[in-house]
């Protein structure tokens, strides 16, 4: 008994991961609570054990009496003392009760008992684990495919399930082979192991696969500023360096596709539109909408407008319309879509499209977020954002200031 006890409580410390103290304190309570239920709940009792010598004791409290009435609390005068040679009726000694002597069908109750706080523990301590592992990219065994979701081998004493709805659409899952999921949640409730629910459709699933597969996107040079999805179809993720020399699309893409192409091939194919993500509302919108670039795009009543060429509307939204769709995701806001030939300028804005300009240098203009003018900008500004030469820059600007000019004299 005593080595059994030793190296089951070394066993559950080592292997199951539980405290050593916490398993001393369930044994002895598992003791104290069967015994209770024996004896009934104000039985006077206490249990100790060694846990480095494998020692259980079970001391009772008796009281000392002339003739015993109940064995189960009192001792005889004369027994008592044997111990005490002072002791007087009325007083209480602690007696032990032989832990083998309590019979076959105590000992199973206690080992039940035991067994069951230990299961307990251990399915809250898996629980607890996985709890602070949510949000985390895992990388898993598939052992078993039913109507209810694809089952894997997480680790760690639990279990792992990706439900209908959070497999990508026609995917198709073979056993012993291993998937990346997202961690979503857990429930411990369910089932006699903690059952850690799985995602691949989650926006965060591209996001870890990314930062998997990325350098400048684990190490935090290039940050992912935003993520939509249609699972299966399409993504966008707007991409910000916080490093200037490096450039955040180009890292997430890798020369010929090398860095995106994997996330490509885990998410079933499904297409990535890797754009720069930018402060500004209005310029932002113009990157979530690539490939596609809008002639013009201006804010009005929280909805955002962008005016693209009769021919370019079906192309600007998309098949499905997923590339207006999940561009309104990306920027927060609904993006909407009108041909050019039914936009008309405001009377005191002058826009792009009204500049008298060669179709490349409007689409550089377009590409730095200069869509519409109120005032004549900085000539410095102009420079930097667009990479214009000096000499093309104060030719724009003097046309924003001439038709700025004749707007406000024919407003």
């Amino acid at each position: 008994m005593n080595q059994e006890i030793v190296e089951t409580i070394a066993y559950l410390s080592r292997v199951k991961k539980l405290d050593r103290d916490f398993v001393i304190t369930a044994l002895k309570d598992a003791i104290a609570s069967v015994l209770k239920k024996k004896y009934g709940p104000d039985f006077p009792l206490e249990v100790k054990v060694d846990g480095q010598r494998g020692d259980i004791q079970i001391l009772v409290q008796k009281v000392v009496v002339e003739k015993v009435k109940d064995p189960d609390r009192e001792i005889s005068l004369e027994e008592a003392r044997q111990q005490f040679p002072d002791i007087e009726p009325g007083e209480t000694i602690m007696t032990q009760l032989p832990f083998d002597q309590l019979g076959r069908g105590i000992v199973s109750r206690i080992r039940n008992n035991f067994t069951q706080r230990i299961r307990e523990a251990e399915k809250l301590r898996i629980y607890k684990d996985f709890q602070n592992r949510i949000g985390e990219l895992i990388k898993a065994r598939v052992w078993r495919v039913d109507k209810t979701g694809v089952y894997l081998n997480v680790g760690g004493g639990a279990e792992g399930l990706i439900p209908p709805e959070e497999q990508i659409p026609g995917e198709r899952y073979r056993t012993n082979r291993d998937v990346y999921a997202l961690i979503l949640r857990v429930d411990k409730e369910t089932r006699r192991k903690p059952l850690v629910f799985l995602s691949r459709t989650h926006p965060d699933f591209l996001r870890r696969l990314m930062e998997h597969e990325i350098p400048e996107v684990a190490d935090g040079t290039v940050e992912i500023r935003a993520v939509a999805r249609i699972p299966g179809k399409r993504a966008k993720v707007a991409v910000r360096s916080k490093d200037p020399r490096v450039d955040p699309v180009g890292a997430c893409i890798g020369p010929r596709g090398q860095r995106i192409n994997p996330v490509v091939r885990e998410l079933g194919n499904e297409k990535i539109d890797i754009i720069r993500w930018y402060p500004d509302t209005i310029r932002l919108a113009a990157s979530a909408l690539s490939p596609a670039v809008p002639l013009m795009i201006f804010e009005k009543d929280d909805t955002i407008y962008a005016v693209v060429r009769d021919e370019e509307i079906a192309e600007t939204k998309g098949k499905e319309g997923l590339n207006v769709i999940l561009a309104s995701r990306i920027v927060g806001k609904d993006i909407q879509v009108i041909p050019a030939s039914e936009y008309e300028p405001p009377a005191d804005v002058l826009t792009v499209m009204e500049l008298d300009l060669p179709e490349e240098v409007k689409e550089k203009l377009r590409r730095a977020g200069w869509f519409q003018f109120t005032e004549v900008p900085l000539l410095a500004d102009l420079i930097e954002t667009t990479d214009l030469d000096e000499k093309t820059v104060l030719r724009i600007l003097h046309q924003i200031e001439e038709g700025l000019e004749k707007k406000r004299g024919s407003a």
